[in-house]
């Protein structure tokens, strides 16, 4: 997932979700991706390919997880 965030996953499936609430938190990211391993958990994630966090942060890419679930459906 985290390096190729925009990627399907190599175990489990990712999803991206849809509506307005799940649209960019951030300027420049992706709409939010559920990343799923059966039996494991969820992962809610965006990512960016070049964003700057801060105001000299050099361009590079970064996952922000949005939401943690290790239970069952």
């Amino acid at each position: 997932m985290s390096f190729t965030p925009g990627s399907p996953p190599a175990v489990g499936s990712s999803t991206v979700l849809r509506g307005k609430n799940h649209g960019p938190k951030w300027e420049g990211y992706s709409r939010t991706i559920h990343y799923e391993i059966s039996g494991a958990g969820r992962i809610d994630y965006q990512y960016c390919n070049a964003t700057r966090e801060g105001e000299q942060g050099d361009p590079h890419a970064v996952v922000k997880i949005l939401t943690i679930d290790l239970g069952s459906h």
